[in-house]
Parts: structure tokens; C-alpha cells; sequence
């Protein structure tokens, strides 16, 4: 597991693709309405790591009750990724636990799952 205050291999990527979506709003101000909009903007993936993908929906798939300690957001993006590699599951049941959860993980994520907060300092620290 990623240690706080470690950065991932993904993140300078995530960051620049969430000012793209920050700077296609158009409106160039950090109100909390800009920001919820930006975070629920279309993500090019999920961002997180496959292999804690893995580990998090393995615990998930054992208990449901195993992520409530998370960050809301995070526990929304695990329920929202535990669908999609429930589905690629049943398309290829022979796959491997990690290569069906990478699949699902760079996958079109529905928005990026962040606080406007967490988005907000992204922003700011541009």
C-alpha cells in the first residue's frame, strides 16, 4: 500500500488532465460550483493503482463494509470500479484477478472522484 504522502506514478498525469478539465470550463475561478463540475467531468482512466485496485476490491468483494473508513470519494470510485470489473469478470472468466482489474482501472472513469477541495489545490499548485 502507497504510504501518505507518497506520490504515484500517475499523478503529474492526473493533475494535468484535471486543469484540462478545470480550463474547458471556461469560467477561470475556483467557486465550489466550478469545481464540482470539473471533478465530475469524464476521467481518461481510474487513478489509481492497479495493484491497489486489486487488493481494495478483493477486501470489498469479501465485506462491502471493509471501505468505510475511506474518504467518500474513494469509497464511491471503488463501488463505481468493482462494477465494471464484475462485468469484464463475467465477459472473461478465465482472467486473472489484476488483469481484469487493470482493464477495468484504465478504463473511461465516469468523473475523476475527487473532493472540490482536493481538485481545488491540484488547481492551485499549478
Amino acid at each position: 500500500m502507497k504510504r501518505k504522502g507518497n506520490k504515484s506514478d500517475f499523478t503529474a498525469d492526473r493533475n494535468a488532465e484535471l486543469r484540462a478539465a478545470f480550463f474547458n470550463q471556461e469560467i477561470y475561478n475556483t467557486s465550489d460550483a466550478v469545481m464540482i463540475k470539473t471533478v465530475r467531468t469524464p476521467a481518461s482512466r481510474f487513478w489509481v493503482d492497479p495493484y491497489r485496485a486489486r487488493d481494495v476490491l478483493s477486501r470489498y468483494e469479501k465485506n462491502p463494509d471493509s471501505i468505510t473508513s475511506m474518504n467518500p470519494e474513494r469509497q464511491r470510485m471503488y463501488k463505481v470500479l468493482y462494477e465494471k470489473y464484475k462485468e469484464l469478470r463475467s465477459q472473461f472468466p478465465t482472467d486473472t484477478k489484476i488483469k481484469l482489474t487493470s482493464m477495468a482501472v484504465y478504463s473511461q472513469a465516469p468523473e475523476f472522484f475527487l473532493s472540490p477541495a482536493t481538485a481545488r489545490t491540484i488547481i492551485y499548485s499549478f
